[in-house]
């Protein structure tokens, strides 16, 4: 089958296609040469839908590791060095010197905290109140697996494969806090003996910011009626790793919408934003809002297809809204399809993901994502992270809702 004949394909195969082309791209980082040539792809992708795309450029600062370990002094005088990945929405970093002090767990008075938490910590008051703690220097966190130092009335999170499960940078453009350290979860024993016997350890996390460009993919479909209220269709396309699962259901449902849009032209114009900086705070979406504030609250509907609800590990598809009206025509879409969410969000609730930047605008939204036991995890590859049977039922059922909404003049 020839790539420049996309009528060949089924929708199937278009959606296993992007999915595996996406995954064997590599490390989908922002800023990075990766996140620049995946940018170009899905540019390619868009006009083998027959839409012409736009690659929407934004000045950014790509933070690169310069050196990122803690040595930790062993009681019989050797020393143990671990080396991982820094937090990069850190306000505070060190040198390669380091800084040095004595371990211990969250809530004591050791210089260097060492916590084992769950790449969803940045959701838990802990997380942010030990990022800033005077007496605190510095954080050692180690990620994955499925032993997490959590106050009892937290929920547990599902159990992560050994390795790491990397914490988003939040606040990328707004760091704050103590330098942070992520380490695999093979870490944990050890670092967890270490901080119980008050280890005197060194610990370095050094950076550097690099200048670079990054790109927000966008397309527009023409609706008939140019003084229809729009659709705006939104997706992150950045990660951690190469995030399969976590991105890559987004990206296909995407892409299909093009094609469905411009088979049966709609009544209203659909604007579509493949958004770069996921991982880092949402600064490739919220970009595109600051050039387009009425469009918050003006568009008729913002469709956001969000993380994991294509995961085959773990998996448990979320759906929020902005009004339970939109809420019953998604789940009457999906049951129609056999498809069900596991989780609602109330519709009172800031939403999870991208879709916050609406409901915080005011804006009419739904949005379509999910839980995964890959999360943010090297493991989220093609094709074992991927559950395609319930990804063709979701495809199907919010590619016939947003064709409908996009024709008429109701809901």
């Amino acid at each position: 089958m020839s790539r420049s004949d996309p009528t060949a394909e089924s929708r199937s195969e278009r959606l296993a296609r992007v999915i595996r082309e996406y995954d064997a791209q590599g490390i989908h980082r922002t800023g990075t040469e990766v996140d620049t040539t995946s940018a170009h792809w899905l540019a390619d992708l868009v006009r083998e839908a027959g839409v012409e795309p736009r690659l929407e450029a934004l000045d950014f600062e790509r933070t690169d590791t310069v050196s990122a370990f803690v040595e930790v002094a062993e009681e019989d005088g050797s020393t143990s060095r671990y080396e991982g990945i820094p937090l990069i929405d850190s306000a505070e970093t060190t040198d390669e010197n380091g800084l040095t002090g004595t371990l211990g767990a969250p809530g004591s008075d050791a210089d260097i905290v060492v916590a084992r938490w769950p790449p969803t910590v940045q959701y838990l008051p802990l997380f942010h109140e030990v990022r800033t703690a005077p007496e605190v220097r510095g954080l050692v966190v180690v990620t994955g697996g499925s032993e997490f130092d959590l106050p009892p009335d937290v929920p547990h999170p599902p159990r992560f494969p050994a390795g790491y499960a990397l914490i988003n940078a939040d606040r990328y453009l707004e760091p704050y806090g103590h330098p942070v350290l992520q380490l695999p979860s093979e870490a944990g024993a050890g670092l967890v003996g270490a901080r119980e016997r008050a280890a005197k350890a060194r610990l370095v996390v050094a950076v550097e910011r690099v200048p670079t460009r990054v790109y927000n993919v966008t397309a527009t479909v023409p609706g008939r009626e140019a003084e229809a209220a729009p659709i705006v269709v939104m997706t992150p396309r950045s990660g951690w790793w190469q995030v399969a699962s976590e991105r890559g259901g987004g990206l296909a449902l995407w892409v299909e919408l093009l094609h469905a849009l411009r088979a049966e032209p709609p009544r209203r114009t659909v604007h579509f934003v493949a958004s770069t900086g996921h991982e880092l705070g949402h600064v490739g979406l919220d970009h595109f809002l600051a050039s387009r504030r009425d469009l918050i609250g003006g568009a008729h509907l913002w469709l956001h297809l969000g993380a994991n609800f294509a995961a085959a590990v773990g998996g448990t598809v979320r759906l929020q809204a902005s009004s339970d009206s939109l809420m019953e025509r998604a789940l009457e879409a999906m049951s129609r399809e056999g498809v069900e969410p596991g989780v609602l969000t109330p519709v009172s609730d800031r939403p999870f993901g991208e879709a916050r930047g609406i409901f915080d605008g005011g804006g009419s939204y739904l949005s379509l994502l999910g839980s995964n036991g890959l999360f943010h995890h090297p493991d989220d590859r093609w094709p074992e992270s991927v559950d395609m049977d319930t990804l063709e039922k979701l495809v199907d059922a919010f590619v016939a809702l947003t064709v409908d909404v996009a024709s008429r003049r109701g809901v």
